[in-house]
């Protein structure tokens, strides 16, 4: 049998790690009211839409359960979890609606996140719903109108101490080290930390195996949090080569928005480390020597995280940086002015380079409506040479 199953939680009891959690969202769907939804948030694999499971299978309520990716519409979203708010169930005293992964929702385009809005203020039962990052600004209309469960990684001990007991039960010999790599590679994800065991334990021996990474994406919002929330610097050294932006990125997050976690002699520390990993950029650009990268590594994310005496627990909303957009800002006007340039270099048979050495001349005659004819230029390059 496949162990994630066999040793799946069946009582609220028995789910590691988040008790307090498990007690508010207890409590909230007890003493529902209306206009109020649940958000449990927090990384992939710690409990929370278990959670919601075996809560309703205590109550003996029923459950409804939608995954939004699924539902990204208004019209779907109103069509299933519309019609659910507001049916009685006929067998049972109570019900529960779960809306899994709304990170999943397109906010923006077809309506799906207004009408859930809309369906949260008038719904009869408990509406919960899942996510990995609150904080997303697509996701602002709702957490307004939610209480927010954060559901928190497992300690690697705790990861641990459900792998032993597993390994006791299944007889699978052990090395308590290797254990431990195993259950700290699992970065608190108990259902990856269970399946790897089940692939590694095939043999029904873990002494000699060497465990791989475990690869986990990381929002650059999730990888600043923990730097700046965390002391533990095991869990941070890699954290920021887990997002999808290179390090030069990433320092320039971390610059923008360290002042808002940081003050006083926790800011000053912080800022000598950050101006530390730039001195061996500076380095590496003379000397072409990458190795330094690894003392950048450590000093952009251990080195700050460590900066602080006392973490701030006040919510900060990260901001991108502005000279990103700046510079993203800069590269769509000159994109136009590319863009503009080539068509006229087709048409006087020289090249670009020239058009854009001399392209103050050019403009001067590009307003002209047989020119702007002649050159087919589109809508937004006509409203950009316009404002110039």
């Amino acid at each position: 049998m496949n162990l994630l199953e066999k040793y799946k939680p069946e009582k609220l009891n028995e789910i590691k790690g988040n008790s307090k959690s498990i007690s508010e969202l207890k409590y909230f769907v007890e003493n529902f009211k209306r206009g109020k939804a649940g958000l449990l948030y927090g990384a992939i694999g710690v409990g929370k839409t278990l959670s919601v499971h075996i809560l309703a299978k205590e109550l003996n309520y029923d459950i409804i359960e939608v995954n939004a990716s699924d539902y990204r519409d208004k019209e779907s979203v109103e069509r299933i979890i519309g019609e659910s708010s507001q049916q009685y169930s006929l067998f049972k005293k109570g019900r529960i609606i779960l809306v899994d992964e709304i990170d999943g929702l397109n906010l923006e385009d077809r309506g799906g996140a207004q009408a859930l809005a809309s369906i949260i203020s008038k719904s009869i039962w408990p509406i919960i719903m899942t996510c990995n990052d609150p904080f997303n600004s697509k996701l602002k209309n709702l957490r307004s109108k939610s209480r927010l469960i954060e559901f928190k990684k497992l300690d690697y001990l705790d990861v641990f101490k459900i792998l032993k007991e597993v390994c006791d039960k299944e007889e699978i010999k052990f090395k308590e080290d290797k254990l431990k790599q195993l259950a700290r590679k699992s970065d608190g994800d108990v259902r990856a930390a269970l399946n790897d065991l089940q692939n590694l334990a095939s043999e029904k021996e873990l002494e000699d195996i060497e465990f791989g990474d475990r690869e986990h994406k990381e929002t650059i919002f999730n990888a600043l949090r923990l730097i700046f929330k965390s002391k533990d610097p095991i869990l941070l050294l890699d954290i920021l080569s887990k997002t999808d932006l290179d390090l030069d990125e990433c320092i320039l997050w971390l610059d923008e928005n360290l002042a808002k976690e940081y003050d006083k002699e926790d800011l000053k520390n912080a800022y000598e480390v950050l101006a530390k990993a730039d001195v061996f950029k500076g380095r590496i650009r003379r000397q072409q020597y990458y190795g330094f990268l690894v003392y950048i590594n450590a000093l952009v994310s251990a080195g700050i995280g460590l900066s602080k005496k006392e973490k701030n627990n006040k919510f900060v909303n990260y901001k991108r940086p502005e000279r990103i957009l700046k510079l993203w800002i800069a590269r769509q006007r000159y994109n136009k002015k590319l863009g503009i340039a080539e068509k006229i270099a087709k048409i006087n048979h020289i090249s670009t380079k020239r058009v854009l050495n001399d392209f103050y001349y050019y403009k001067n005659f590009l307003k002209s409506n047989e020119m702007v004819k002649e050159l087919d230029l589109n809508d937004d390059e006509i409203n950009w040479l316009r404002e110039r």
